[in-house]
C-alpha cells in the first residue's frame, strides 16, 4: 500500500504543477513589457522560470517514482555467510577447492642391453624436463655362473640420487632379476643415468659379468609413491597376476614387466586387462621389458593379471604413483 500512495501522490503533484502553469491565454502581450511584470497565473504567458519550474517538478517526479520501483526490488531477507573464525556452512560456494590431478605419462626410453664386467658400472643417456618422475626399471641375468650382485646406488648426471622402489627376485642365486628406483630431474636437459652393481657385496661365489637393460619411464604431476606390489616366482609361467592396494584416488598404477625375451614382441604382447595402457614393449638379447599403466579412480584392491604365448621366466613390479594436489 506504501508504494501505491507514493506513486499516486507523485503523479497528483506533477498535474496539479503543470494544470497551474499552462493555463493558456488569448491576450498578446508584448515581450519587453512581459518581462517586467509579476508572473502570477493570471497572466497567461509562460515564461522562463515557469518552463524552469515544471522541468523541475517532472525530475523530482522521476526521482520518486525510481525510488519507489527500486525499493520495492531489494531482497530484504537476510544473508547467510561464514565469516572469518566462524563455524556453520555458508550459501556462498568455496572459492579454490582443492583436488587431486593423477599423474601423467610422458616418454619412455629403452637404453641398450649390455654386457658388465665385474667392478663396472652401466649407464644410459635420456633427455628430461624438469621436475620430471623417473621410474627406472632395471632387468639383469647372470653372465657367467653363480650368484648375482644386488643394484648398490643409482644416479644421473644432474645431481640426482634415486631411491630404490622395489626388488623383484626369488633370491640371489635365481639367474633373472629385476629392480624399480625413482628419483626426479631438476632441469630440462639430458642426463646420464648411472647403475651401480654392489660388486663388494656380492654373495660368493659371484658371478664375473651381467647382462643388463634399462627402460626409463618418465611422469609428469606425480608427488611419490604409494603402494606398490612385486611377483618373482621361481618357476616358469605364461601368466602373471598380483593384488595392489591403491592409497590415493586420481593416483596412476604403473606396471614394470620383465621376462624371458624372443623375437614377436611387437606383435605377442601380454593380453593386460581392460584400462590398462601398453606404454614399452622393449626386446633385448636375453630380456624384455615392458612398461603399462592406468589411472586410478578409486582407492581399492587392483587385480592386475597379465598372460603371455609361452611360458617363460618372469618378474613383474608394480607401482602407485601418487598424483599433486591442485586448487
Amino acid at each position: 500500500m506504501r508504494k501505491t500512495r507514493r506513486l499516486d501522490y507523485a503523479r497528483r503533484f506533477a498535474s496539479y504543477e503543470l494544470e497551474d502553469e499552462i493555463e493558456p491565454s488569448s491576450i498578446p502581450l508584448d515581450p519587453v513589457y512581459s518581462r517586467g511584470r509579476n508572473h502570477s497565473k493570471g497572466n497567461g504567458n509562460v515564461s522562463p522560470f515557469c518552463i524552469g519550474k515544471i522541468l523541475l517538478v517532472v525530475i523530482l517526479a522521476g526521482i520518486v517514482l525510481t525510488a519507489v520501483v527500486g525499493f520495492g526490488s531489494v531482497d530484504l531477507a537476510p544473508q547467510h555467510r561464514t565469516g572469518p573464525g566462524s563455524r556453520g556452512t555458508g550459501t556462498k560456494p568455496p572459492v579454490g577447492l582443492v583436488g587431486t590431478m593423477a599423474p601423467s605419462f610422458y616418454a619412455v626410453s629403452n637404453i641398450a642391453e649390455a654386457i658388465v664386467s665385474s667392478n663396472h658400472t652401466y649407464t644410459g643417456a635420456i633427455g628430461t624436463n624438469s621436475d620430471d618422475f623417473i621410474v627406472v626399471q632395471i632387468a639383469y641375468s647372470g653372465g657367467s655362473g653363480g650368484n648375482l650382485p644386488n643394484i648398490s646406488s643409482v644416479t644421473d648426471t644432474q645431481s640426482s640420487v634415486y631411491s630404490r622402489a622395489a626388488s623383484a627376485s626369488p633370491g640371489v642365486a635365481a639367474n633373472f632379476w629385476e629392480q624399480a628406483w625413482t628419483g626426479r630431474a631438476s632441469s630440462i636437459n639430458s642426463t646420464v643415468i648411472t647403475v651401480s652393481p654392489d660388486w663388494a657385496g656380492c654373495q660368493t661365489p659371484c658371478v664375473t659379468s651381467i647382462i643388463i637393460t634399462m627402460t626409463v619411464g618418465q611422469y609428469r604431476g606425480v608427488a611419490g609413491v604409494g603402494a606398490s606390489s612385486t611377483t618373482a616366482p621361481s618357476t616358469s609361467s605364461n601368466s602373471q597376476s598380483v593384488s595392489i592396494i591403491a592409497t590415493q584416488v586420481n593416483s596412476t598404477l604403473v606396471e614394470l614387466l620383465s621376462h624371458g625375451a624372443y623375437d614377436n614382441c611387437g606383435i605377442d604382447a601380454p593380453q593386460p586387462d581392460a584400462g590398462q595402457t601398453s606404454r614399452n614393449c622393449f626386446t633385448a638379447t636375453t630380456e624384455r621389458t615392458e612398461l603399462f599403466d592406468h589411472s586410478v579412480t578409486n582407492a581399492e584392491t587392483y587385480i592386475e593379471s597379465y598372460t603371455w604365448a609361452q611360458i617363460e621366466v618372469q618378474r613383474g613390479i608394480y607401482l602407485e604413483l601418487k598424483g599433486t594436489n591442485s586448487s
